[in-house]
């Protein structure tokens, strides 16, 4: 789609404007009328948005606009903006501003702002907006037009916490969108010097922001700030007050800041249709680089193994033993913090002792095969003990005191196994801030519905493994279907279960703020059910399995994927709401259908397979962020290409958890006939893999084959006491968030697996070239 540049002459100078091209002519598509606008702070009294002045340019010609501007006690600045054509029908603007003059601790901030006047897509509320890994229509899970998590409708966010660096609003009516995106990378960046509870401060950054706010006629407005800016609200400080900030350059005379942007339109019938444009310009502008890994996947795989390994721990006694893999520790030194047996999501223990039994019987390791089946058969014979003859079974077992346990996950684990002063140095304020959470869940008997899903399927599967080598285990196939009969039992009318339990059966829905507010919340997590249906129903030939799964999967493409409400992956969030806007609340919808498709090789769901696969995608980065130079990661060489975004809210924080899709891209890639989903699944590939520690870079990890859970990569919670000063401290940008625990070996070894199973190669270029793609 053609959009054409025009000036605008107003009252005081020349704006501009955008024209779409079309077969009757054209018609307004952007506005511009002040195209500069300076934000400037003196040296004393600074505030977030600084004193602001707008202007349109004073002359313009050739596409060349400039004027000059004076901040009352804040300085005299120069802007000269060159607008060009750039790619992908894009206008490009080459920002340069000059210090002419200002005082001493002056300071100061560029921005654009771009309004779209298209009719049906000229309002705020017009507007599908997105700005991954920050925003995806609009976080706005409750529909109330308003993010859910921030409680704003003005949403500006750095540039090192979205991973193509772009924003986008999408009009449904027109079927056409706009974006504002930064050109190139931002090339460095540093520590902020400021004081706890600083919010307005200078700064040499090279780091941005760009972002959406709705205008005072309730008109929308995409904005970039250079430097950045994050208003009206941030999760960059504090948790429960989420308060803005921002940097200004220091306003030194002869300085020269600059910057450029693309302004584009981007037509497509949905808004992913668009999204996904838009990415797949993206990724050719920004051109990613697969990170190089010093150490092959299957070596990798080796030493997560050994690693895995050195966490098993059992209690004496008779059969069947507590047995588990209890990994809880700092990395840096590897030393345990619990003993404490954690199922599905942070735990994931009975696929682990799947990949244990693989691993052993690789090598003729006759031991890592027992212990393998011990953290089997005790799951099977203990755990899923509260719910005898329904399979529903506890998600912790802490092996110190011998007992089971529920809900404590992430964040929350030290509370099922640390006490009083030890509770207070490990947590820290976070009890105090969950306080009303905690104490809702403590009395409450029940367990997450992802977490048991997710341990019978990887049941199922090794039950599998064992049956292909001539090894009956019939007790494992009847805890599994045991629980299948609940899941028949308990599937809502809309083919949705609830996302937690009593072990009687009974849904659990209250306190609202942990359990979900909406249906869509409530029942987040149906995908994850789906592929252990499909188990079954392969396992048993009973139909109802596959009606029951087929039924799911609807529920899921309407609701979470085709309706944008993906959501509640993740079980420990310490935000205004707990059910997140995150990766694994799309990860587990790509599955379920990719899954559902290969059974029924029904459109619809390959359909829903894609789409949701376009939104996983676009959590990933396409670029390499500037890391403090002083940082652990920076000192290691770290790259963030590949990596992917966790959930909104703490978009900056990165993990490693989407490798587990990257079979799953690949597939999809390969079924749609998509290189751009091919391409993102080998930067995911890779990427994930980046930080295990080898013998040629350890990152500072105390055993080879360990990975850190999650990295930072922007700034966050960085006042809040929950952080400062306890355990959880010291996790600024460039450090990790000195964790370990078991999923990160469960999910790139199964990565690994699947990949060999489903394309004989770990080599993603390897399969495209097969495929033609």
């Amino acid at each position: 789609m053609v959009m054409e540049l025009r000036p605008a002459q107003n009252e005081g100078g020349t704006g501009i404007a955008w024209h779409l091209l079309t077969s009757e002519g054209t018609e307004p598509a952007l506005a511009c009328a002040t195209p500069v606008t300076v934000e400037a702070v003196g040296p004393d009294g600074r505030t977030v948005n600084g004193e602001r002045v707008e202007r349109p340019y004073r002359e313009f010609a050739d596409g060349v606009g400039t004027a000059e501007v004076e901040v009352p006690g804040c300085g005299r600045y120069a802007v000269r903006d060159t607008w060009t054509p750039g790619p992908s029908d894009s206008w490009r603007v080459e920002r340069r501003l000059e210090v002419l003059d200002a005082p001493a601790g002056a300071g100061v901030r560029l921005l654009l702002e771009v309004a779209p006047v298209l009719t049906g897509a000229a309002r705020f509320d017009d507007l599908r907006l997105f700005a991954p890994a920050a925003l995806y229509d609009l976080n706005d899970l409750d529909g109330d037009g308003v993010e859910d998590f921030l409680d704003t409708r003005t949403l500006i966010f750095r540039d090192d916490r979205l991973d193509a660096l772009t924003v986008l609003g999408y009009s449904d009516a027109r079927g056409v969108g706009f974006a504002l995106s930064r050109c190139a990378a931002p090339g460095f960046d540093s520590r902020p010097e400021r004081e706890p509870g600083e919010v307005a401060f200078l700064q040499r950054t090279d780091v941005g922001s760009l972002g959406v706010r709705p205008d005072d006629e309730g008109g929308a407005r995409l904005v970039a700030a250079y430097p950045f800016v994050e208003r009206d609200r941030s999760h960059a400080l504090l948790a429960r007050e989420r308060s803005p900030w921002g940097a200004f350059w220091p306003a030194e005379p002869g300085a020269v800041l600059t910057v450029a942007y693309d302004v584009r339109p981007v037509t497509g019938d949905s808004p992913v249709d668009a999204l996904w444009r838009l990415w797949s310009q993206r990724l050719g502008e920004l051109a990613p680089r697969p990170v190089e890994l010093t150490t092959g996947l299957d070596e990798l795989t080796r030493l997560r193994v050994d690693a895995l390994e050195a966490y098993y721990r059992e209690n004496p006694g008779p059969e069947p033993v507590a047995a588990g893999f209890v990994t809880n520790c700092h990395p840096q030194d590897g030393k345990q913090l619990s003993n404490v047996i954690q199922y599905g999501f942070t735990g994931q223990n009975v696929l682990n002792a799947l990949h244990l039994l693989r691993a052993g019987d690789r090598e003729g390791a006759s031991d890592r095969r027992a212990k393998a089946v011990k953290v089997i058969d005790f799951f099977v014979h203990t755990m899923a003990a509260p719910g005898t003859g329904t399979g529903l079974s506890h998600t912790l077992y802490d092996l110190d005191r011998s007992r089971p346990g529920n809900w404590w996950t992430g964040l929350l684990l030290p509370l099922a196994y640390a006490e009083g002063e030890q509770l207070e140095r490990l947590m820290g304020p976070v009890y105090e801030h969950m306080r009303e959470v905690v104490e809702a869940l403590r009395p409450l008997e029940g367990a997450y519905l992802r977490c048991m899903a997710e341990e019978y399927d990887a049941l199922l599967r090794a039950d599998a493994y064992e049956r292909d080598r001539g090894n009956d285990r019939p007790e494992w196939r009847a805890a599994a279907t045991a629980f299948g009969e609940f899941l028949l039992s308990a599937q809502e009318e809309d083919g949705a279960w609830r996302r937690a339990y009593t072990f009687d059966g009974v849904p659990i829905t209250t306190p609202e703020r942990w359990f979900g507010e909406t249906p869509e919340q409530q029942k987040s997590p149906t995908a994850a059910v789906v592929p252990l249906l499909l188990r079954l129903h392969r396992l048993t030939g009973d139909a109802r399995y596959l009606d029951a799964a087929v039924r799911a999967g609807r529920f899921v493409k309407q609701h979470h994927v085709d309706g944008l409400k993906f959501n509640g992956g993740i079980h420990d969030s310490i935000y205004a709401r707990a059910q997140l806007v995150d990766s694994e609340g799309i990860l587990f919808p790509l599955r379920a259908l990719l899954e559902l498709h290969k059974v029924t090789e029904e459109r619809e769901f390959l359909d829903g397979a894609e789409t949701a696969a376009r939104l996983l995608a676009t959590w990933i980065f396409l670029w390499d962020v500037p890391l403090p130079p002083d940082s652990t990661l920076a000192r290691y060489g770290f790259r963030t290409t590949g990596w992917s975004g966790c959930d909104t809210c703490g978009a900056g924080y990165i993990h490693p958890y989407e490798v587990d899709a990257a079979p799953d891209l690949l597939e999809v890639a390969l079924l749609v006939g998509d290189p751009v989903l091919a391409e993102i699944a080998e930067l995911v590939l890779v990427g994930s893999n980046e930080t295990v520690s080898v013998e040629a870079g350890d990152w500072g990890y105390a055993l080879p084959g360990l990975q850190e859970e999650g990295l930072l990569v922007s700034w966050w919670l960085i006042d809040d006491p929950m952080f400062a000063g306890t355990g959880f401290g010291g996790r600024g940008k460039g450090e990790g968030n000195k964790t370990c625990l078991p999923w990160i070996s469960a999910v790139a070894i199964q990565a690994h697996t699947e990949m060999i199973a489903r394309f004989g190669t770990t080599d993603v270029a390897a399969v495209r070239k097969r495929a033609g793609l």
